[in-house]
């Protein structure tokens, strides 16, 4: 009556198109270009007059005026790059000449040949023998500021308010004009406050 291997290859072929199904309706496996992390980079023929807000890592080889946030990711400012305004990043390199305040929610390095002028806000920061650096260190990770940019999407006007307020971005609190030295931050700080 019945016929097993008719029966058995109908079976057979429903039980492969429903396996195929699944694999066709999911997303295709990632491709080495999207494993990597994406990254822009301010060319060094390029000047940008106006706030950045980016989701990927950034490097500014050129000349920036204006905000920059990249909270989730890493800014690196090139030997030859220049920054006037704010910067705010989960990490921070420079190498080049900010005038502006640097707020790092993970670690900020300022690498030999650097100049910074301005606030530092970072709970780890790093400023390498040969940078030069004139302002403010803090490295409460509970700063008000720290947490204010932070915690919510974007960088309020009240935040930079806060910070401008807080760093005298005019004039800054303390003056190193030596080169820094091999002590810590917090040392160094210290010193310069003398």
């Amino acid at each position: 009556m019945f016929n097993k291997a008719k029966n058995a290859s109908t079976e057979n072929k429903a039980a492969t198109l429903i396996a195929a199904e699944p694999r066709s309706s999911s997303s295709p496996p990632p491709s080495n270009n999207s494993a990597r992390s994406s990254l822009s980079v301010i060319g060094s023929n390029t000047q940008v007059e106006g706030d950045i807000n980016s989701d990927e890592d950034l490097t500014v080889e050129g000349r920036v005026s204006g905000i920059i946030t990249c909270k989730q990711h890493t800014v690196t400012l090139g030997a030859n790059g220049y920054i006037k305004g704010d910067v705010f990043a989960h990490t921070l390199h420079v190498s080049g000449e900010v005038n502006g305040n640097l707020v790092a929610l993970h670690r900020a390095t300022i690498h030999k040949g650097a100049k910074v002028s301005g606030t530092i806000i970072a709970p780890c920061l790093v400023l390498e023998d040969g940078s030069t650096f004139h302002g403010s260190i803090d490295m409460n990770p509970d700063n008000d500021v720290l947490k204010s940019a932070f915690n919510d999407g974007s960088v309020s006007t009240k935040t930079s308010s806060t910070l401008s307020s807080t760093s005298g971005s005019a004039a800054p609190k303390t003056t190193t004009d030596k080169p820094a030295a091999n002590k810590s931050p917090a040392a160094q700080h210290d010193q310069t406050e003398a």
